[in-house]
């Protein structure tokens, strides 16, 4: 169908980004509830997470055009856990155009104090290295904070080729120790600034085929803010290229468990203070497997 051929291909891979998860042959109907569940595992930096959403969403208005049909206001839980840490949530989407969306998460998030981390220093200069996190000589601390996450995704379409940004700015606020006023984030791989911004953002330029498959380049650039009590003398901000591939098994809107996706990501580090030489070969490269399913918890209207 016509619909289907224009619809846009979203796979959402090991982020805490909230994606639309599109009908492909019909707009959403008024009320919408709606789960989305994504495990992945990672290297370099080494990584294991679940990360989930459940949403309730209603459609702003009723349109034919594919440009403006896909829009809604969305509210729901969004809970996450690794062998680190444990999260939960609240999000709210907004989304005004089928190829835009915003939205904005406020998590609480604990961390279990294994495998050294949370990581805190006192200076954005310190040493968060893998060898360093690893051989750290401070006890675990088992602590927790909440993050304030800003975000939106831009996806774009022309025939089978697929432009698709996803930005998040956020801000942690987490109990450290007395002195630190910095920490290791292992999802983002940057050492952040407690209180204050940072700025990621995946942008992929992918060709899309008619049998699931998605291939094509990711592009990913992270960018933490710090303020004069914590000024590095050297800069954290990291770039990553390389291919982005996905395959979708089925689609069929209104299921309760659709469009199961497979991706990978084989992502080359272009700057990073220890991922370039310094701690690890230039030459390994961040490697992500992610598993994202998709629903309705409820049969759709007619």
């Amino acid at each position: 169908m016509r619909t289907r051929r224009w619809a846009v291909l979203l796979v959402l891979l090991s982020s805490a980004s909230a994606l639309a998860q599109l009908l492909s042959d019909r707009g959403p109907p008024l009320h919408r509830f709606v789960h989305r569940n994504t495990f992945a595992a990672r290297l370099n930096p080494l990584g294991l997470i679940y990360d989930g959403r459940f949403m309730y969403r209603q459609r702003l208005f009723d349109s034919p055009k594919v440009a403006l049909r896909d829009n809604f206001l969305g509210l729901g839980l969004a809970p996450g856990a690794s062998p680190v840490f444990g999260r939960i949530g609240v999000v709210v989407e907004l989304q005004p155009l089928t190829i835009l969306g915003f939205w904005a998460m406020y998590d609480y998030t604990q961390y279990f104090g294994t495998l050294n981390l949370l990581a805190e220093y006192p200076s954005a200069s310190a040493n968060f290295s893998d060898s360093a996190i690893r051989s750290r000589i401070p006890p675990p601390h088992i602590t927790g904070g909440t993050m304030l996450t800003f975000g939106a995704n831009l996806n774009l379409k022309f025939g089978p080729i697929v432009v698709r940004s996803q930005a998040r700015l956020f801000a942690p606020d987490f109990k450290l120790r007395p002195g630190d006023t910095v920490f290791y984030d292992q999802i983002s791989d940057l050492l952040l600034a407690n209180g204050r911004f940072a700025f990621t953002n995946d942008l992929d330029l992918l060709f899309q085929t008619r049998f699931g498959l998605l291939a094509g380049l990711r592009y990913n650039v992270g960018v933490p803010f710090y303020g004069p009590e914590n000024a590095p003398t050297v800069d954290n901000s990291t770039h990553r290229l390389g291919p982005f591939l996905a395959f979708r098994f089925f689609d069929r809107d209104g299921a309760g468990l659709n469009q199961p996706t497979l991706a990978l990501v084989i992502n080359w580090h272009l700057k990073h203070r220890w991922r370039t030489g310094a701690d690890s070969p230039t030459a390994l490269p961040y490697l992500a497997l992610a598993f994202n399913m998709v629903g309705d918890l409820m049969p759709l209207d007619p």
